[in-house]
C-alpha cells in the first residue's frame, strides 16, 4: 500500500481570492483614488501582508510564464510585471511624508499585486496569447502597414484620415479588452461570493 503525502504549502497554489481582497482593501472600490485607505498601524499590516502575498506570487508567475513559448506576450507581459512587482519590494516606503508616502506606497503595491493576480491566472492555464492580444496585434499590424493610416500632411505630421479598416478593428479590439474585463470581473466577484 502507497501512503500518500499531504501537498505542502509549497505546492499548494496560492490563494488569489485573498490576494485580491487584500488589495481592494488598500485601493477601495473601482481602483478609485479618492477612496480612503486604513491608516496606522492597520495600514502597515495590510501592506506587510501585501508585500508577503508578492513575495509568495513572484516566483509562481515567473515559473509558469516559463514554461510558454519565449515569443509568447502573456509571458513577455507578466515577466514585465513580475520585474515591476519586484521593484516595488525594493523600493523604500515613501519618507518625504510618513502617511501619504505609506499610502501610496501600500496602493502601489496593491496595484501590481492585483495585476500580478490576472497574470497568475492567465499564464497558469498555459495561455499563449490573449484575445484581446491577437485584436491589439491584428490593430496594430494593419496601422503599421495601411497607406491611410499613414499618410502625412504638407508639414510631415501624421493626416489622420479616416480609415474603415483601422477602425473595424479597433472596435474589434475593444470588444475584445471589454469582454475580457467583464470575465475577471465575472469570476472576482465570484472568488468573492464564495
Amino acid at each position: 500500500m502507497q501512503a500518500t503525502v499531504p501537498p505542502t504549502v509549497a505546492e499548494a497554489p496560492p490563494d488569489i481570492a485573498t490576494m485580491r481582497k487584500t488589495a481592494h482593501q488598500v485601493l477601495g472600490p473601482d481602483n478609485a483614488p479618492d477612496a480612503l485607505p486604513p491608516t496606522g498601524e492597520e495600514l502597515a499590516a495590510l501592506t506587510a501582508t501585501l508585500r508577503g502575498h508578492l513575495e509568495l506570487l513572484l516566483p509562481e508567475v515567473e515559473q509558469a510564464a516559463s514554461l510558454l513559448s519565449e515569443n509568447s506576450p502573456t509571458r513577455r507581459a507578466a515577466l514585465a510585471c513580475v520585474k515591476e512587482a519586484g521593484g516595488k519590494l525594493r523600493a523604500p516606503e515613501l519618507g518625504f511624508a510618513p502617511l501619504a508616502g505609506s499610502v501610496m506606497y501600500a496602493r502601489r503595491v496593491a496595484r501590481v499585486l492585483a495585476t500580478l493576480c490576472d497574470h497568475y491566472e492567465i499564464v497558469s492555464a498555459g495561455i499563449e496569447v490573449t484575445s484581446e492580444q491577437v485584436a491589439f496585434v491584428r490593430l496594430a499590424d494593419h496601422c503599421l502597414r495601411c497607406p491611410t493610416c499613414r499618410a502625412l500632411d504638407d508639414k510631415g505630421e501624421h493626416a489622420g484620415l479616416p480609415c474603415e479598416e483601422e477602425n473595424r478593428l479597433y472596435e474589434v479590439y475593444r470588444a475584445a479588452r471589454a469582454h475580457a474585463s467583464a470575465g475577471r470581473l465575472a469570476h472576482r466577484r465570484a472568488e468573492a461570493t464564495a
